[in-house]
């Protein structure tokens, strides 16, 4: 029988090994930010894989990262799959999960990062929040305001070019580069002359360049401050399916509509 790890994740808490060998197995382990709620819905979910699927699991709380005496531990357990979840948490243990390729790890950043990942490893799965589901996100308010025909001034970064079908290249005066020399005086006579209903984020700005942007008097909608919910149930239904079928699939993989839920804010 599992026994669950309720303190520091420095204590690992045993299993049989004859159990192991004989069911499927889970090792969880999760990081200092994930809520009491959520720590419920895994409770009561491993508890359940165990009563009725005869699933044995390990979990492992309030984890930063793992150390070496960890990494052994993973080493000796015949896990069918570790599962990791906490944006630091996922940060630290993604270079580690590949030195125990017998394993498959399945990793959940909760944090949009949008930075470019790459994940060659057969045995980790890192699920994210791709560039393309955030543009397919805010792709129905853009062109809501499109149609209505209010007009977006669009404030961004040369790291994050608008899409074009968002701001076509004849549009160039409708956007404005943060990350270049004089870009408020700039915005600040696009904002006069074309007068839009909107000022549009798209590319994460530092909180000062957000004031000055509230302090032109048109509403600010930041696309970039877009912030994502795990939908516990959706995940852990994926997680059994995968257990239960033996599917696995390596690499970068974006959640699904049921794994995730969007909240963009106005400013």
């Amino acid at each position: 029988m599992a026994v669950m790890a309720a303190g520091c994740a420095s204590q690992i808490p045993e299993i049989d090994p004859a159990l192991l060998e004989s069911k499927k197995s889970i090792l969880v382990i999760t990081g200092p930010e994930i809520s009491d709620p959520v720590k419920n819905t895994l409770q009561s979910t491993l508890l359940e894989w165990r009563e009725q699927k005869q699933t044995s699991f390990e979990w492992m709380q309030n984890a930063s990262a793992l150390t070496e005496e960890q990494l052994d531990h993973v080493r000796t357990r015949p896990y069918d799959m570790i599962l990791v979840a906490g944006h630091e948490l996922v940060r630290n243990v993604l270079p580690e999960a590949g030195k125990v390729p017998e394993r498959n790890w399945l990793l959940l950043d909760d944090v949009i990062d949008r930075k470019a990942f790459a994940v060659s490893e057969q045995n980790i799965s890192l699920k994210l929040v791709t560039e393309e589901q955030l543009q397919a996100e805010w792709d129905e308010w853009v062109r809501q305001q499109l149609v209505s025909g209010r007009n977006i001034e669009w404030v961004t970064t040369s790291a994050y070019p608008i899409p074009s079908e968002w701001a076509p290249s004849e549009e160039a005066e409708y956007i404005s580069l943060a990350d270049a020399e004089g870009w408020f005086s700039q915005l600040q006579y696009q904002v006069q002359a074309n007068r839009p209903s909107w000022i549009a984020v798209y590319a994460p700005l530092e909180a000062a360049q957000l004031q000055r942007l509230n302090s032109l008097r048109v509403p600010v909608m930041n696309l970039a401050s877009t912030r994502i919910e795990l939908q516990w149930p959706g995940i852990l239904t994926s997680v059994r399916d995968m257990l239960e079928q033996g599917r696995w699939q390596p690499g970068i993989q974006p959640y699904t509509n049921a794994e995730i839920k969007f909240i963009t804010k106005r400013e």
